[in-house]
């Protein structure tokens, strides 16, 4: 009879669906700590549904050194950023694409390359740019002698593509930021972040130090990003990107931010509830939560 049974199609479609029914009871179960696969908890139980706490998701690098700069066009301020806490924040006057000649200032990640009290531009007319700081080729903070752009700082792009600042913040910028200073340049939410990191938390087995510039970096940081936009971030990108102190970074492509949409289930800002009965969770998402990291931050 045992055999007779083994034989039944009806036996095995039974079978078939206990199989199924284990599967899917390990992936999608609503018991509390279903998603923990680490040290880390980023769920939460609610009215027996699963809640998902997010802040949008990023590309973070990692860096060893003391400060580091961001320009963000959107609002027209820099702000210079230490590892101690303090941001010194100055008002701007970036790139207009509008003017002859002119260029948006262009956005990513660069580094600081050279200083100079007085650069002379030939491009216009041998204008005296005052304490020049460039991070990208022709392009870098600066003063100008004739303070009519004052008006404009904080307020609205009016240079030919460099980032102006008044003069006072200048000087005071030009004694305190060093060569090899990182400088991320975007217009309102990078998708690729910076945070200050030791040393002792890189794994060589995994990790990955930038300590210069080169085509091949440049190709490897952007194929993370592309990565993150695709929804393959916790899946591909393993390991973490540090920065080394006094980078040199000469006229880079690194991508920091997309118009592209990320996936739906990496949109959500922090507190929206993503519950399974709105967002079907596939077993590859249920991957990328397996993988989450520090990339990710949760409530």
């Amino acid at each position: 009879m045992i055999i007779k049974g083994l034989k039944s199609k009806n036996f095995w479609w039974v079978v078939r669906l206990l199989v199924c029914l284990l599967f899917a009871s390990r992936i999608f179960s609503y018991s509390k700590g279903s998603f923990v696969t680490s040290t880390r908890n980023f769920n939460e139980i609610k009215n027996d549904d699963v809640v998902f706490y997010f802040l949008p998701l990023k590309d973070t690098l990692y860096y060893l050194g003391d400060d580091y700069i961001e320009i963000s066009l959107q609002s027209q301020l820099a702000f210079h950023i230490t590892r101690i806490g303090k941001i010194d924040t100055v008002k701007i006057s970036s790139g207009n694409k509008l003017l002859n000649k002119a260029i948006e200032t262009p956005t990513g990640l660069y580094a600081v390359q050279n200083k100079a009290p007085i650069q002379i531009s030939r491009q216009f007319e041998n204008t005296e740019m005052l304490n020049w700081i460039g991070f990208n080729g022709n392009i870098g903070f600066h003063g100008l002698k004739k303070k009519g752009y004052y008006a404009h700082l904080g307020r609205r792009p009016s240079s030919h593509g460099c980032v102006r600042m008044s003069n006072e913040d200048g000087i005071r910028w030009y004694q305190k930021i060093k060569v090899g200073t990182p400088v991320l340049v975007y217009h309102s939410n990078p998708s690729r972040v910076i945070k200050f990191s030791n040393f002792n938390e890189f794994n060589p087995n995994v990790d990955v130090l930038i300590d210069t510039g080169n085509r091949r970096l440049y190709n490897f940081l952007n194929g993370r990003l592309s990565n993150l936009v695709k929804g393959e971030h916790f899946r591909k990108n393993r390991g973490k990107v540090f920065l080394s102190k006094g980078l040199r970074l000469f006229n880079s492509a690194i991508i920091v931010e997309t118009e592209k949409s990320l996936p739906l289930y990496q949109q959500p800002k922090l507190g929206r509830e993503l519950l399974f009965a709105t967002i079907p969770i596939s077993s590859f998402v249920y991957l990328d939560y397996k993988f989450i990291s520090d990339t990710c931050k949760v409530k």
